[in-house]
């Protein structure tokens, strides 16, 4: 029975996380072309967009990205070809084997913790981890798009799994240093999160350890180390880029002496004024309202993520709100029970995994930075509703408690169902202009409709038009990596991304900015950009909106006609 339950809950996941993904979430944002062009890059020449092979980091447009999303993505596109469906359909297959995984894990966590805990060995956590993880609206909306962010949702707790089956067989040793291994590369917060995890574990079962035999424990300690070296190498050829652009540390001093300044002239002296108003005071500042966002109800229960990109809603929290008093009973299982070495491990692994998004500058309430939290956080919500239940047999007659996986069933459908309205029938009205929604449909219009212009000039406001014009038109990567070289200027003028140069090129496509007073005397030339960097009147041949009918890419072919401008 529990075996049935376990893949009816495995394929209606599944079913969550692929219907309709070429679809949902509207638009197509650039790092999710990024990652798809590189694996047909890679799977046509062995090279990456730039040219660099089998890379260990991905150049992609200077924002350096970890590679692994797109080596997953090569069988896909092998498969279906290049297209929107291919580019997400490997988040979305192991976000939902993450689930089983959950299972797993938690039930080989169960196995290897001492027997005179009864909550950790009831039947029952395993299902309700993965149950909760598989109606997660946080994992369900970062399962659906090319989101590297979520790959740790199925690599550290496969991990995690081996390394405690190691415990026991220790041939799985081997594999859990492997998985982990891996995963370093799956995103950056995941090369600090990860050897956090491995270390607490580590510290945790060191007794169980001390009974490996040292031939054996060896091997996944090189591997593991190997890995560790191979991230920390990637800092030194572009790895670090990203992290330095966005980090807390920087502007720090200048806020810090801004704010000395301030108190100095309001009649504090020197010397308390630097005490108090320091880069390393301001650092810590930013680092605890930042760590601390992401446990606040605002981001669990109320607004959630404060931007819609990475598929994400904001308004709605992250977790349902049913879910606020298992997080109680899982705070009154880490005060009531002995034998804590499972919860300890869950409690360390939530606690840790903000911390990348809090060393890191933005908008705040990041949830793709923060994914790494899941699924330690649906496995303590498992815990606490052990011990909601256990209280409630404790409370009540047998007959309300067999009326509990009713009740249960119940809330979930009553939380679930308005969130699956919202998700796939009213987001995808609210989410398409911070999900890029008209760029890619733009450049596959152009595809099909250049053939008798000369050029096509497309607005730098688009936001790294060069890798959709290469997506839409699957563009030869010998060809597109010879381009790219011209572009890397970029670099030795101290510019942050590809598409800060003025001007550059590929093939007959020029990206800049677009000037329409002289611009529109080019009659052969279609110029793309948003509607307001053109007038009224500009002569549009095409044009894509929201689905609210705002516009969001126009495309112009002006009759070339120039009229002198007024001078005042």
């Amino acid at each position: 029975m529990n075996r049935l339950l376990l893949v009816l809950i495995i394929f209606f996941a599944f079913f969550l996380r692929v219907f309709a993904i070429d679809v949902i979430p509207v638009g197509f944002t650039p790092d999710e072309a990024s990652f798809g062009y590189d694996a047909y890059s890679i799977l046509k020449t062995g090279k990456d967009q730039w040219g660099h092979s089998f890379p260990l980091v991905l150049e992609s447009f200077g924002d350096f990205k970890t590679p692994l999303y797109a080596y997953l993505t090569i069988p896909s596109i092998a498969l279906f070809g290049l297209n929107k469906f291919s580019v997400r359909l490997p988040n979305a297959l192991l976000g939902t084997i993450a689930i089983y995984v959950t299972y797993l894990f938690v039930s080989e966590l169960q196995k290897n913790t001492t027997k005179q805990s009864s909550v950790n060995h009831d039947k029952s956590l395993a299902m309700i981890s993965a149950t909760l993880l598989a109606i997660s609206p946080w994992h369900i909306m970062m399962s659906r798009g090319a989101f590297e962010a979520n790959l740790s949702t199925f690599f550290l707790p496969l991990g995690g799994y081996f390394f405690l089956k190691g415990l026991t067989y220790p041939k799985y040793l081997l594999a859990s240093s492997l998985i982990f291994g891996v995963n370093l590369f799956s995103y950056h917060s995941a090369r600090l999160v990860t050897p956090m995890v491995v270390l607490f574990l580590l510290f945790l079962y060191r007794n169980d350890l001390r009974k490996v035999s040292l031939t054996i424990i060896w091997k996944p300690i090189v591997i593991f180390a190997a890995f560790t070296i191979l991230a920390l190498y990637t800092l030194f050829i572009g790895g670090a880029t990203r992290a330095k652009d966005i980090s807390i540390f920087s502007g720090a001093l200048e806020e810090a002496s801004e704010d000395r300044i301030l108190a100095i002239y309001q009649g504090l002296d020197t010397k308390t004024a630097r005490l108090f108003h320091n880069k390393y005071e301001t650092v810590m500042e930013r680092f605890l309202s930042n760590y601390l966002q992401y446990f606040s109800p605002s981001f669990l229960f109320t607004n959630g993520p404060a931007e819609a990109t990475y598929g994400m809603i904001p308004g709605r929290g992250v977790l349902y709100w049913f879910e606020l008093p298992l997080i109680l009973g899982f705070i009154y299982a880490l005060s009531t029970h002995k034998k804590k070495t499972s919860l300890f491990f869950i409690l360390f692994w939530i606690l840790v995994s903000p911390i990348p998004a809090a060393l890191t500058t933005g908008r705040g309430y990041a949830a793709n930075r923060a994914t790494l939290m899941m699924p330690a956080l649906q496995i303590a919500l498992g815990y606490g509703a052990v011990e909601v239940s256990k209280l409630f047999k404790n409370r009540f007659s047998k007959r309300i408690v067999k009326l509990l996986p009713l009740a249960y069933l119940s809330l979930l459908l009553i939380f679930l169902i308005p969130f699956l309205e919202d998700y796939y029938l009213l987001t995808p009205f609210k989410s398409a202009k911070e999900m890029l929604y008209g760029n890619l449909e733009a450049a596959t219009w152009l595809k099909s409709n250049i053939s008798t212009q000369k050029e096509v000039v497309i607005s730098r406001s688009l936001s790294e038009p060069q890798i959709y014009v290469a997506f839409a038109n699957k563009w030869d990567p010998w060809d597109y990596q010879e381009e790219t070289q011209s572009w890397s200027i970029y670099k030795k003028n101290k510019l942050l991304f590809v598409d800060q140069l003025p001007e550059y090129r590929l093939g007959k496509y020029t990206f800049r900015s677009i000037n329409y007073s002289t611009d529109q005397g080019s009659s052969d030339t279609f110029f793309v950009g948003k509607p307001e960097e053109f007038p009224l009147d500009a002569p549009i041949v095409k044009q894509f909106n929201y689905l609210t009918g705002t516009p969001a890419v126009v495309i112009v072919q002006p009759e070339g006609k120039v009229y002198a401008q007024k001078i005042f």
